[in-house]
Formats: structure tokens, C-alpha cells, sequence
């Protein structure tokens, strides 16, 4: 007769005595969710996470393993993505489970014994990587490292970007779980590696400035919850003239992702004259969010015209938005689903994120792009001295995306060194310094102007260099190893060695 293992049902009240750490899950996930903006309570990501490290450092299979860890995500999605609502309900329902899924698998990899801790860690930071790259090209919002830019855990972004800010909070759940078991020796090792982090974190080579120069972020203001295709475009316009107006004589202004929407070439537009003639008229130099409507495609561009009235460079965005800026399978979907919001796909670009301007070389993600490390990076190591990040907001009614991108940016301002410019139409308008530091942000829906004395920076820090291959390469290298060593992973003979 062969022993229970811990997958199988027990024979009395199973499904009650099954239930009831998957629903903690659930608990501890949306708990951990509270450490995202717009509530930005940091501690609570560590709280969820140390939860669930205690839930699955137990005598249980890789399938139960893989289980409760999918249900600390769903609940943690269910309110880090929620912000999907907004452009469409079916799919928030879908995306929910998957990125759930995707965030579970590597837990089902690693092995059960001491080094559970090692592998949990690691599995968190496989579980991100993979996120940002799948599906569609990577969904990375509600990501842990958004909900510790409040924290004291924001400076390692600069040694080890933001993989890192996530493996270092898993570290820390680790130890606090091992704190409230009472396993002084294992909680030690973690937290000792915790503050070896801090350490490194500030005894990095930094950036050091090259020059500055004045630069203003414009906000034209309006309603959330909003869409190009069935709002008036004229009012738009105007009100970032009316708030440029604002800005200083000689100064560098950022306007937003889709501030100007043309048919055709933006260069033979009257927009485009408009715009020369002010940037001539106060020496300005002009960073717009330009979209260019063809018959079935669209540009998404950044445009640079130079203080002489002239485009002197404009970058168009690579990394664009499944079921926003186009759809995959369109011919298929069609057949059952309304596109009249989305009636054409943009046309994606080619090449690193960069901008040559003026007032010197520029990195660019333009709207989601900040999300992704490696975007933003690919312009820093062109010679970038700043980032700048055109971007909308104004398809969502809540303050959640907002939240995430202003994190997005101070994430991406300390892992390069770099000052970041963040313009949004309806949303948070910012300029961040090199430390994450917002010098100045607007509220949401308000036509406002942010104006600070910018710094440029040239070096590159240790996440600028490294990028995020290194650290998912070793966290991936850590899991294959466990399941070799551990690779029947009996639960009816594993016990807690953490």
C-alpha cells in the first residue's frame, strides 16, 4: 500500500483543509498589491510575499507548490492590473489567471530542501523576466519593483536595475518569514545579504553631471477616461500651446505622447508650422508626441524641432501595445469583437531609444517604454544624458496607471543615473532626478507646466552596464540546478528545512 502524499485529498474535510491556505493566498496577494501606487505602502509587497514564502516552505508537492503561489498572484493582479478594466473587461478577466500563471511556473521548477529560500528568490525574478517578455512582448505592469520605489530598497535599481529590487524584497520576505518562525540562523543569512545590497547599492560608481539646461514638461489637462478615435483632437492642441506659453524663453519643452495627431506627414501639417514658429518665437527647443494617421497604419513618434523652427530628429516607438495600438490577429478577432476604437495598427520602429537634440543626446521610451529596463537602456548606452518619456494616460479613469508609470520612471531615472522628463496629457506630468527624487508633478486632469533646471549625466551605472540578462541568467542557472538535485521532489518525505 503506498503512502498519501501531500497532494492528495485528505480523507476527512479535504476540500475545507485545501481551501483554506489557498484563500490566505489570496489574502496575502492583495495585500501585497497595497505596496503599488496609488496607496504606495511598500512594506506590505514584503509582508505578501513572506506569506506565501511560509505557505510553500512546507511538506508539499510542486503541483500544490504551484498552486498556492498562483493564487498569491490572482490576488495580487486582481487589483495590480486592474487598471485593464479600463480598456476592456473580457480581457482583465483572461489576463488576470495567465500573468498568475506565468509568475507560478518557475516555483513548480524549484526543489523542496535548504535551499528553498535560494529558490524562491529565484523564481520570483525568473517569474518577472518572463513577464516582461511575454506575452505580446511583456506585460510588465503591477510589477514588484513598482511598489518599492517608496522604499528603502530603490537604490539597489542602480547595481542591479529593478530584477534586482525584486530579488532583494524576496530576500528580505525570506527572512522575515524565517523571523516569525523563529529560525534566527536562516532569517541571519538573508538579511545579512539584504544589507550587502544596501552597501553595494551606495558604494556604486555614479553618473556625474555634464552641463544642464531648463526644461519644462507640459500637461494640457482634460478628462480620463478618454479615446483618440471618438474624442475632438482640437482642444488637445490648444490647451498644450496655451500651457507652453508658460514655459521659459530658451528652454527645453517635453509635450505628450499623441498631443499632435495629423493625416499624413507631420513636416507638411499646419500643426508642425504652428510649432516652428513658436519654438522660434520663445527659443524653444520642442520634444512632441506626434501620431501620423495613414490609410491603415499610424507613427508614433517623438519629434525634436530645433529652436531655428526645424525637425531636427524624431524617434519612432518600438515596443507598442497589444489591443491599444494594434491587434494581433486582427482578421480573426474582427469576426467577433467591435474594433472601431483600434481601426488601424501602428507601424513599430526600429533602433535604440534615442534622441539627439540641441541641448545634447537624449534616451526615449515613448508611453509604455518606460516600463522596459532594456528600452530606455538601449538609448543610455547611444550617449544619452537624460530621458525623456512622452506618454498619455488619458484611456484610463483611475489614478493606477499614472501611479505605475511615475514609479516606471524613478526606476528607470536610478538604475541609468539619469534625469527623467514625464509628460502626460491627463495624467502625472514630473521631471525626476538621478537619486528618483520628483522634483515637481502635476495633478491629474490639470493643464500645468513643470520647470526645473536639469542636470546631464554621462557614465554608466552597474545596472546600465550589466542590463537584466546577468541576474535572470543566475536565477534561471539556481532553479535548474535545485531541480537536478531535487528532481522527483517526493512531498510525503520533504520537510521544512528553512
Amino acid at each position: 500500500m503506498t503512502s498519501p502524499t501531500a497532494d492528495d485529498p485528505p480523507a476527512t474535510g479535504g476540500r475545507l483543509r485545501r481551501l483554506a491556505p489557498r484563500l490566505r493566498m489570496v489574502a496575502a496577494g492583495v495585500l501585497a498589491a497595497f505596496a503599488l501606487g496609488p496607496w504606495g505602502w511598500w512594506p506590505l509587497a514584503i509582508i505578501g510575499m513572506a506569506m506565501t514564502f511560509d505557505s510553500v516552505n512546507q511538506p508539499i508537492g510542486r503541483r500544490e507548490r504551484f498552486v498556492r503561489v498562483w493564487w498569491f498572484m490572482l490576488g495580487y493582479y486582481v487589483l495590480g492590473v486592474a487598471f485593464i478594466i479600463d480598456l476592456t473587461i473580457p480581457g482583465y478577466l483572461i489576463a488576470v489567471p495567465v500573468l498568475a500563471a506565468v509568475m507560478a511556473a518557475p516555483h513548480n521548477i524549484a526543489g523542496p530542501a535548504a535551499t528553498r529560500g535560494m529558490g524562491f528568490v529565484a523564481a520570483i525574478v525568473v517569474g518577472e523576466a518572463w513577464r516582461w517578455a511575454f506575452p505580446f512582448g511583456g506585460v510588465p505592469m503591477g510589477g514588484f519593483a513598482l511598489g518599492q520605489v517608496n522604499g528603502p530598497l530603490l537604490p539597489v535599481a542602480s547595481t542591479l536595475g529593478a530584477l534586482g529590487v525584486v530579488a532583494v524584497a524576496a530576500t528580505l520576505a525570506v527572512g522575515v518569514a524565517h523571523t516569525y518562525r523563529r529560525r534566527p540562523r536562516q532569517a541571519g543569512i538573508h538579511l545579512i545579504v539584504v544589507g550587502l545590497a544596501l552597501v553595494l547599492a551606495h558604494v556604486d560608481a555614479d553618473t556625474t553631471p555634464n552641463g544642464s539646461f531648463t526644461a519644462s514638461s507640459v500637461q494640457g489637462g482634460g478628462s480620463l477616461g478618454t479615446n483618440a478615435e471618438t474624442s475632438d483632437q482640437a482642444p488637445v492642441f490648444t490647451r498644450h500651446l496655451e500651457a507652453t506659453s508658460e514655459a521659459p524663453n530658451g528652454s527645453v519643452v517635453l509635450w505628450p505622447e499623441s498631443a499632435v495627431i495629423v493625416t499624413g506627414d507631420f513636416a507638411r501639417s499646419n500643426k508642425f508650422e504652428r510649432l516652428a514658429e513658436l519654438a522660434v518665437e520663445k527659443d524653444l527647443t520642442l520634444i512632441v508626441g506626434v501620431t501620423q494617421k495613414h490609410d491603415r497604419t499610424f507613427d508614433n513618434l517623438a519629434v525634436v524641432i530645433s529652436p531655428t523652427g526645424h525637425i531636427v530628429d524624431e524617434y519612432q516607438k518600438v515596443h507598442l501595445v497589444p489591443f491599444g495600438e494594434y491587434v494581433p490577429f486582427r482578421s480573426f478577432i474582427a469576426k467577433f469583437a467591435d474594433l472601431s476604437l483600434i481601426p488601424r495598427d501602428a507601424a513599430p520602429g526600429k533602433g535604440a531609444g534615442f534622441l539627439q537634440t540641441p541641448n545634447g543626446p537624449a534616451a526615449v521610451g515613448i508611453s509604455v517604454e518606460i516600463y522596459f529596463p532594456e528600452r530606455i537602456r538601449s538609448g543610455i548606452v547611444e550617449g544619452g544624458e537624460f530621458i525623456v518619456n512622452p506618454t498619455l494616460a488619458s484611456s484610463y479613469r483611475t489614478t493606477h496607471v499614472p501611479e505605475q508609470s511615475l514609479a516606471s520612471a524613478r526606476l528607470r531615472a536610478v538604475e541609468s543615473g539619469r534625469w527623467v522628463l514625464q509628460s502626460s496629457t491627463t495624467g502625472y506630468t514630473a521631471i525626476v532626478d538621478n537619486t528618483g527624487k520628483v522634483i515637481g508633478r502635476s495633478g491629474l486632469k490639470e493643464k500645468a507646466i513643470i520647470t526645473a533646471d536639469v542636470e546631464k549625466r554621462i557614465g554608466d551605472t552597474w545596472a546600465t552596464r550589466l542590463g537584466k540578462h546577468p541576474i535572470t541568467l543566475v536565477s534561471l542557472i539556481t532553479l535548474a540546478a535545485l531541480a537536478l538535485l531535487h528532481p522527483r521532489n517526493n512531498a510525503a518525505r520533504v520537510k521544512p528545512r528553512e
